[in-house]
């Protein structure tokens, strides 16, 4: 599998730097012709993953055209495109950021990071498309690369088997929709997942450029730099290695510049948090919302409130998904220290906003849940886990698609 990362280019596995090749093949000029077949054949283990990836967006495409059967007046491709937050990242990519903070229709672009405009923006450039076709792109693509890249962490720790079945159950898992969407969720998971799957090889320098690009795409891709210091310390301290040391020092800067960005813009670093504040309700709530939300299921009984019901089914993700990850270590799978950083604060985070409806689509997130989930899946059971969860898929995107035209729905947009 190594051969096919770009570690043999821009990174040494391990050591300290003093020893490692770094540079294209310098061998003969027949090398290529006898190692070009084995290395296309280390390609076969990504079959899988990706075939599931492919799969599961048959049930985003039901939804699309069964919505447009259902309510002729929608148009979902323009939804996928630029419904909701789609509208604010293709906004970013065609016009950029302003030089204040101020109400631009009950939002603003500020709170949004730049790591996927640039993605949407770049994609508009190679191929024409226009920003809400660039954006579908660039967020469906993405999605395909974060199932693989789930895949490499993944089977570092649990092994390739617990890896095909763990991406099984991220793709079909119901608010996957989004990436099919032009939404940040694959940029994040790609970097985040990447990242994982480079500190468990130690490819230290990959791992931060990593950690860059992740807290360029969310505001907690703070986590990234803080699992790369968890992992590059000890080796800083005990083995007095170089490039860990350089990691560290790299991962921080995608987060700092975009604060240097932010306060030469506007005045203040800390933009995309007063931004928030102009939804009204975009604010920091002490990790309570979902644990609101079931309260009043509890208490009330009243199951007609789609957000509550959806964020009551991430506390339960969440819940389950990290009492199964610990019970792991009884069975012999050592989790990193780095995993359980970046899982917990995953988990946090998607706690954390006090609109409920967006907490089932930050649960795919935290990525590692799906490998505890996996863990005890059956072979047996794959088939109709694939069915079930995509059936859920694509019944949640319907509605969503027609609630866009009748507001009065529960208010389940993504």
């Amino acid at each position: 599998m190594t051969a096919l990362l770009p570690e043999t280019i821009i990174d040494t596995p391990g050591g300290s730097g003093d020893t490692g090749q770094v540079g294209l093949d310098t061998g003969s000029r027949e090398a290529p012709a006898r190692v070009g077949p084995r290395r296309w054949a280390g390609l076969g283990p990504l079959v899988r993953p990706c075939g599931y990836y492919l799969a599961s967006r048959v049930a985003v495409l039901f939804a699309a055209l069964a919505s447009q059967w259902l309510v002729p007046r929608i148009h979902p491709w323009r939804l996928l495109g630029t419904g909701w937050d789609g509208s604010w990242y293709t906004k970013i990519a065609q016009y950029g950021y302003p030089h204040h903070i101020f109400n631009e229709d009950d939002g603003s672009r500020w709170a949004f990071f730049p790591g996927f405009p640039a993605a949407i923006r770049g994609t508009h450039i190679l191929t024409g498309l226009s920003y809400a076709d660039a954006g579908v792109l660039a967020g469906t693509v993405l999605g395909l690369t974060s199932a693989i890249a789930v895949w490499l962490a993944i089977r570092e720790v649990f092994g390739s088997v617990v890896a095909d079945r763990s991406v099984l159950v991220y793709v079909f898992f119901p608010a996957a929709y989004v990436l099919s969407m032009a939404y940040s969720e694959g940029l994040f998971i790609t970097a985040a997942a990447g990242c994982l799957f480079a500190l468990s090889r130690r490819y230290w320098i990959t791992a931060s450029l990593l950690a860059v690009v992740g807290s360029l795409t969310r505001n907690f891709g703070v986590l990234l730099f803080v699992c790369v210091a968890v992992a590059a310390i000890p080796c800083i301290v005990r083995q007095h290695q170089r490039r860990p040391l350089v990691a560290l020092m790299i991962s921080p800067l995608g987060f700092v510049g975009w604060l240097a960005y932010s306060w030469h813009m506007t005045g203040t670093p800390l933009a995309f948090l007063k931004a928030e504040q102009i939804w009204g309700d975009s604010h920091f709530v002490w990790f309570t919302a979902p644990i609101s939300a079931v309260s009043r299921l509890v208490t009330t009984h009243d199951f007609s409130m789609g957000a509550d019901v959806l964020a009551a089914c991430g506390f339960l993700f969440a819940y389950v998904g990290l009492s199964i990850l610990w019970r792991t270590r009884r069975e012999g799978v050592s989790v990193p220290l780095h995993w359980w950083v970046f899982t917990v604060g995953s988990v946090l985070a998607m706690a954390s906003p006090s609109s409920e409806q967006g907490i089932l689509r930050y649960s795919l997130v935290a990525f590692p849940l799906f490998a505890a989930f996996a863990w005890k899946i059956r072979p047996t059971w794959e088939g109709a886990i694939a069915g079930t969860m995509g059936f859920m898929q694509g019944a949640l995107a319907l509605v969503i698609f027609v609630e866009a035209l009748h507001p009065f729905t529960a208010n389940l947009w993504p």
